[in-house]
């Protein structure tokens, strides 16, 4: 059966072909005038255009077209830049391939293209390289995948201490979670539909049920796709050994940190990572860019198509991507000049970029190399393969990028990037005309608890808020720790009063996190300062309303969100 991605890519080739016999006549202009004048001007207008030609045929997978036209390139190429290497040999070199094209266009009523495209449909036919995604792009091929938002988990908790249990669910509802409570396993059995959790938290212990039945009920969740943390007071070797053979996610401790198992929950389900992928890719010729936009977004991958360099600066006022897919041969903008301008922005400094060439020559890869650019990818390149090295590109850049941007602490920004982030979403709020928010956050007391639990106590104070309001904003917002025990919110496209309301529901949830230290429990609040930015036309103003609203909390008593 024929896929919807198949279907384009056939458009993608059916509309190369109408459009070829207009490319094959001003190419043949363009040959006439080098036959004619014999300048370096023509030679190079000759050769840019037959380097186009040739880069979206091996795209399409026409390939005895994109050789012709790449031996015709190769050989024009020295004398781009010294006219008098233009030899009679070497025009009569060229002057045999191009009648061979204009030969075969006056066979048939679709031109060069009836041979061409015979060949490629050969190949086609006996699993050469095939245009049919169906053979080159497997599941397996691919490592990318969507990413699963908190908000997407319900949790089961199977515990009969009622008490422990009320509070558990208390906090995780306060992080965001949505959680079910049962007392029991025939309680859970009983209530049926258990596909529509995502994590089960399963008392080990539990008066009615043998840990045997405990282990094969956490099996058969397994089993169906849902993930299982055994909870337990119990730690020996063999009741872990009898988890890891049920097949659980993972077996936790009581009495369990609630910051540690939602740390555990994030990385379970891939919270953290930035996905699904996003390529911004840049190529002159609409068809060639449209061919990779349909191939990379069948796999899950955002890609931003753009025909013109000019307009890249304003697109990643609002794109932020994970790569960069550029054609390295542009007319009057070069993919190596476009890498230069990306690469002197800091912002960058991490980000992949990949130019697709139809040059594999190691002139082309050192050009791609001194720029900043990470790697040159041939057009031809089967498309399973391609694929497979922008994933690993985009994933080695994010790691990198993660550690780089990140306190390395609470695992929120780091002060330079929440600060880049707030101009960032300032500047995209004026261009729209649409407010956006900031809000500052200050532990209460913090120094006491320093004074009294230690710096470690301290630091599980500052990861566990870290991870509360990571947990608490939409993926469109951002939090960043500002300094010391001082954390900074930014929403772009909010309503104030919203915002606040939000604000409240974290700092009430934080308020319920208890803390222990050497045997010591505790708890702590925070007080917020919001501003928006109807009031400042500055991020400086704007942070600096949000820091007087933030002292005017704590002149109030602490424990309270105000705004200016």
């Amino acid at each position: 059966m024929t896929t919807a991605l198949e279907k384009k890519l056939t458009e993608f080739r059916e509309k190369f072909k109408s459009e070829y016999h207009s490319q094959l006549a001003e190419l043949i202009e363009l040959w006439r005038a080098v036959r004619e004048k014999k300048q370096t001007k023509q030679i190079g207008e000759f050769v840019f255009s037959v380097h186009k030609l040739k880069g979206s045929s091996s795209t399409l997978n026409f390939l005895n077209l994109s050789d012709r036209l790449n031996l015709i390139e190769q050989e024009l190429d020295a004398s781009k830049e010294d006219a008098k290497l233009l030899t009679k040999d070497l025009i009569s070199f060229v002057d045999r391939h191009m009648n061979t094209l204009i030969a075969s266009s006056k066979q048939s009523p679709d031109p060069v293209l009836e041979v061409v495209f015979r060949e490629a449909d050969h190949a086609a036919e006996h699993g050469l390289e095939s245009p049919s995604l169906a053979k080159q792009l497997s599941p397996n091929q691919s490592n990318i995948k969507q990413s699963t938002n908190y908000t997407d988990i319900t949790i089961a908790l199977v515990d009969d201490d009622l008490v422990i249990s009320a509070l558990m669910s208390k906090l995780l509802v306060g992080f965001g979670f949505e959680v079910e409570h049962f007392s029991s396993l025939q309680e859970i059995t009983k209530a049926g539909n258990l596909d529509r959790f995502q994590l089960i938290l399963l008392d080990l212990i539990m008066s009615g049920s043998a840990q045997e039945q405990v282990f094969e009920f956490a099996k058969s969740c397994e089993s169906k796709g849902i993930f299982v943390f055994i909870l337990s007071s119990l730690n020996t070797f063999e009741a872990r050994l009898a988890g890891i053979r049920a097949g659980v996610t993972d077996y936790l401790l009581k009495p369990i940190s609630i910051t540690s198992l939602v740390t555990k929950i994030r990385k379970t389900f891939k919270i953290d990572r930035f996905e699904p992928h996003k390529i911004l890719l840049l190529d002159d010729q609409a068809n060639v860019g449209n061919f990779y936009k349909a191939l990379l977004e069948e796999k899950g991958i955002e890609v931003l198509a753009l025909t013109d360099p000019h307009t890249l600066i304003q697109a990643l006022e609002s794109f932020h991507p994970d790569v960069f897919l550029l054609d390295m041969h542009m007319p009057d903008v070069s993919g190596i000049e476009v890498a230069k301008i990306i690469r002197q922005q800091p912002k960058y400094d991490y980000v992949p970029i990949i130019f697709l060439s139809g040059d594999t020559d190691v002139k082309s890869k050192l050009l791609a190399l001194q720029c900043g650019a990470d790697d040159l990818i041939p057009k031809k390149t089967p498309p399973a393969m391609l694929i497979s090295q922008i994933d690993s590109r985009i994933v080695r850049g994010q790691k990198v990028r993660y550690l780089a941007s990140r306190d390395s602490l609470t695992g929120v920004l780091n002060h330079g990037q929440i600060m880049e982030a707030a101009g960032q979403v300032h500047r995209l709020a004026r261009r729209n005309k649409k407010p956006m928010n900031i809000a500052m956050i200050d532990i209460d007391l913090f120094k006491r608890v320093n004074d009294i639990h230690g710096h470690s106590g301290g630091d599980k104070v500052l990861i566990a808020l870290g991870q509360l309001l990571m947990q608490s904003v939409r993926d469109t917002d951002y939090v960043g720790r500002y300094g010391g025990e001082e954390f900074m919110l930014v929403f772009g496209d909010s309503d104030t009063a919203a915002i606040e309301d939000r604000l409240n529901m974290m700092r009430e949830a934080f308020n319920q996190i208890m803390f222990n230290v050497n045997e010591v429990s505790f708890n702590c609040s925070f007080s917020a300062g919001l501003a928006s930015s109807e009031h400042h036309d500055k991020v400086s103003d704007l942070i600096a309303s949000a820091d007087k609203a933030l002292y005017v909390a704590k002149d109030q008593g602490r424990n309270k969100v105000c705004v200016d």
